[in-house]
């Protein structure tokens, strides 16, 4: 066997798990603004969403089995679960450490989400950001790739789209939280003014 054939295949899987889950990113903000209604379909793009975070968590155990099979560097078990327990490029791995806890817990909240009450299952998907713009970090400065255009090119367009869709949601949200009070005030204002009326 290749004895860099580990550390190929941890390469490979934390770039394709970036990957997945921007493209989750992605899906989740679409189904959550309806940026494309009216032309969207939300259960695909629900089921999209799904499966692209399913496929990134796949792709980052075997991220971490790959590291912990490799030579190359050493990574043992506490290396990859403990932040700051590696000793090679510390900050970066712990990042890519903590991005991994973040998506466990996403994905862990969004299995038994219809038993969580909806504020505090929204707010741990927030963390869904930090997990990707975490590994965005994780991959720029940890990645053995960093010298390669190719790979800096594929890093920057990642980021790019995740921050750019992050705002698209924040926009949208915001725009609809404003339109919703309005419509909240001007119903309050016209019961006022009924009542009033009526005395």
């Amino acid at each position: 066997m290749n004895p860099q054939l580990m550390w190929w295949i941890s390469r490979a899987s934390g770039m394709v798990a970036a990957m997945l889950l921007v493209a989750s990113l992605i899906w989740g903000v679409l189904l959550a603004t309806r940026a494309l209604k009216p032309v969207d379909r939300p259960a695909w793009l629900m089921e999209m969403h799904r499966w692209f975070s399913a496929l990134a968590c796949i792709g980052v155990v075997i991220h971490v089995v790959a590291l912990v099979g490799d030579n190359y560097v050493y990574f043992g078990w506490r290396e990859v679960f403990v932040p700051q327990a590696s000793g090679w490029k510390r900050l970066p791995v712990t990042l890519g450490v903590i991005a991994m806890y973040l998506l466990i817990l996403v994905q862990g909240t969004s299995l038994i989400m219809k038993k969580l009450p909806r504020r505090l299952w929204k707010f741990v998907h927030y963390f869904s950001y930090v997990a990707v713009w975490l590994t965005s970090v994780h991959a720029a400065l940890a990645g053995t790739d960093v010298s390669n255009r190719l790979y800096q090119a594929l890093a920057l367009l990642l980021t790019i789209t995740a921050v750019t869709f992050a705002i698209i949601r924040i926009v949208i949200g915001t725009t609809r939280a404003q339109a919703a009070s309005r419509r909240t005030s001007g119903s309050a204002g016209e019961t006022d003014d009924r009542q009033s009326i009526s005395a």
